[in-house]
């Protein structure tokens, strides 16, 4: 299936291997005014893994050191990011090293109750319009929930390219993230 799925995008890139922009492009939320995409590369099968031990692992490395962390469970930790440009950003991730699909149904549960606690608890922060929870878990080995606060009264940022935004705007003090951590970890 991914091999014809491959040759179909192949079949309609231009002669660098470049698809034309999709319908994201002209939404009024769309962070770039003109955008080329890059050329497809080469069908990986089997997919390379990235460096999925717990020695290699980001997450692993910053539950360890505690510093941004701000409340816990059994399962799952929530912390905050050492800096953003967004009025928040937490992440909700497992306390072992292990992703999504090798969960039982009580981490699932506690899943499902610790991002719903922390989504509350940042949506309280005073002048959050919205707030997204993403999930990326590329080949890392360890789930990771990013649970993002976009500003009240800037529509232009919200939806899918909450992210691309955040990489161009400017960091929030660390005094006033420092603040919004406490009150997130009051509320939690």
């Amino acid at each position: 299936a991914s091999r014809e799925y491959f040759h179909r995008a192949r079949a309609a890139a231009d002669e660098d291997g470049r698809l034309q922009p999709g319908p994201m492009t002209r939404w009024a939320v769309f962070p770039y005014e003109s955008v080329t995409a890059a050329p497809l590369t080469e069908l990986e099968l089997p997919e390379p893994l990235g460096d999925i031990s717990p020695e290699g692992c980001r997450v692993c490395r910053a539950q360890a050191d505690g510093t941004h962390e701000l409340w816990s469970t059994e399962h799952f930790a929530v912390a905050r990011r050492a800096s953003t440009s967004l009025l928040f950003w937490a992440t909700v991730a497992v306390r072992s090293h292990r992703t999504l699909d090798e969960l039982d149904g009580d981490e699932l549960a506690d899943m499902g109750q610790v991002l719903g606690r922390t989504f509350r608890a940042v949506s309280a922060l005073d002048g959050v319009g919205r707030v997204h929870i993403n999930k990326w878990e590329n080949n890392t080995g360890h789930l990771l929930w990013n649970v993002l606060a976009r500003p009240e009264g800037v529509p232009q940022l919200r939806g899918s390219n909450l992210p691309a935004w955040a990489d161009m705007l400017p960091d929030v003090p660390e005094p006033e993230l420092a603040r919004r951590a406490d009150e997130v970890a009051r509320a939690l």
